[in-house]
Order: structure tokens, then C-alpha cells, then sequence
């Protein structure tokens, strides 16, 4: 029984289930707007830290800011999109 219920899990359409889920979460923003993706943000971090109380550590803290200065980096010598 668990097996068999292991394997359904796995063997589930991963990119159904993430389709649906960006579809939720689009629409409810969509819906109730960009104070509703704060909300969700927040609830996220209130979860992360009922779980773990000294997160974010100085070193999350640090690579957090890493990946966002490279992220910047990588859209300031991207192209402009352009629309013909």
C-alpha cells in the first residue's frame, strides 16, 4: 500500500500540477493585487522562521544578496525586448 502510493506520487505530471499552481497564483494576485503576493511573501517567511528562528542566517543573508547583484548584472547586459 505505501509502495503503491509512493509510486503514484512520483510518477504524478509534474508539469500539470506546476502549470496549475502558477495558474492559481497568478489569477489570485491577478484578483486581489500586489499586496496579495506581499501577504503570500510574508506567510512564507513566517513559516521559514516558526521552522528555524535564527533564519535568515548572515550567511543566507549574504548569498541571498550575491544571487540578486548577479541577477541585476545579467538583466542590466541583456537586450532590451524589443516589439515590432
Amino acid at each position: 500500500m505505501i509502495t503503491r502510493g509512493i509510486r503514484q506520487f512520483v510518477s504524478r505530471d509534474w508539469a500539470a500540477v506546476r502549470a496549475s499552481k502558477d495558474a492559481y497564483w497568478g489569477e489570485r494576485i491577478l484578483q486581489l493585487g500586489p499586496a496579495e503576493g506581499f501577504r503570500i511573501a510574508d506567510e512564507l517567511r513566517r513559516q521559514m522562521v516558526a521552522t528555524d528562528p535564527a533564519w535568515p542566517d548572515a550567511a543566507s543573508r549574504q548569498a541571498d544578496l550575491t544571487a540578486h547583484v548577479r541577477l541585476a548584472a545579467l538583466f542590466r547586459r541583456a537586450a532590451p525586448a524589443r516589439r515590432d
